[in-house]
């Protein structure tokens, strides 16, 4: 393969997708630490940092997608019970994250009816990047066997 007019064997090409993968992970990482910090250490008002939000939640949605769609994880191998495993789990910490932001990091008690209106933001987001996943690692699946 060719890539910026260098001929690359199979293993450079190996070591230059692994290494750019490091790279985007903890570029991700990264972003994520400084949304936390300058929401909760530096108190900046989420105008200051949405920015950075907007383009953190893209790139993760948008690689998460690619990678289901590119054939990551084929198909036929996610079962229903292991999507809604997933689904309880994403729910799960997403709650226990809001507790713990409101709770504690901004010291602002929820009232039962506030934290059950934030559970259902959370359980309804949850259901909307289910699918979209579930629908592109099915379109992804089609799209390998027809290729094969």
């Amino acid at each position: 393969m060719k890539l910026f007019n260098m001929n690359l064997d199979e293993r450079n090409l190996n070591v230059i997708l692994k290494v750019c993968s490091i790279m985007y992970y903890i570029n991700i990482l990264i972003l994520g630490f400084l949304l936390i910090y300058r929401q909760f250490v530096l108190h900046q008002s989420t105008k200051e940092f949405m920015d950075f939000a907007n383009l953190l939640v893209f790139n993760v949605i948008v690689a998460i997608a690619a990678v289901l769609y590119l054939g990551g994880i084929p198909f036929p191998k996610i079962r229903l019970r292991t999507l809604l495993r997933i689904y309880v789990i994403f729910v799960t910490i997403g709650f226990l994250f809001t507790l713990f932001k409101y709770n504690i990091l901004l010291n602002q008690s929820l009232s039962l009816m506030e934290a059950l209106g934030k559970l259902l933001i959370i359980l309804v987001i949850c259901a909307l990047f289910m699918s979209v996943y579930g629908l592109f690692a099915y379109l992804g699946y089609r799209k390998i066997e027809k290729d094969i």
